[in-house]
């Protein structure tokens, strides 16, 4: 005699667990996600374009050691730029989810590189000097996110059933 594991389950759990089923693991079709990509690039090339011209806006913000770390903001914005771009060309669960790991992954080390080199100060700005803590917290939090980011496409890539 087989039993099923949800045999016993209230009749709430059941709907929980089949709700789940059917919104939670479902993915976007791909028109819908082809427009993300494209918004992505976008949106990628314009902050390529603000990223290496902020130094000369004379912000007060922005510190002297902000071009050591352009390298890596320039280098992250053009692998999400070629990420976005060959998952619109090649859209397959196989691809997009190792893509996806390496674009957060990319993401994860430039978090890491400005929260050890901070190349702001907002202490000089009435009222906005607690910027000067909350942004790295929020790169901590930023980081934590593109970790499991980056183990969940590990397990979609390994174990999904697209």
């Amino acid at each position: 005699m087989q039993h099923h594991h949800n045999e016993n389950m209230p009749q709430w759990a059941k709907r929980v667990e089949n709700y789940g089923r059917n919104h939670w693991h479902k993915e976007k079709i791909s028109k819908s996600r082809r427009g993300e990509y494209i918004g992505a690039i976008i949106f990628n090339l314009l902050f390529l374009w603000i990223v290496n011209n902020i130094q000369e806006w004379n912000l007060g913000f922005i510190k002297d050691n902000f071009s050591v770390v352009l390298w890596i903001l320039n280098l992250n914005i053009l692998i999400q730029i070629a990420g976005n771009a060959l998952m619109l060309l090649f859209d397959f669960p196989f691809i997009r989810h190792l893509t996806l790991m390496i674009t957060e992954s990319a993401s994860f080390v430039t978090q890491m590189v400005l929260f050890y080199i901070f190349p702001f100060d907002f202490s000089h700005f009435h009222g906005l000097f607690w910027l000067n803590w909350f942004i790295p917290i929020a790169l901590i939090i930023g980081m934590v996110v593109s970790a499991l980011k980056v183990v969940s496409n590990l397990w979609k890539l390994i174990f999904w059933r697209s």
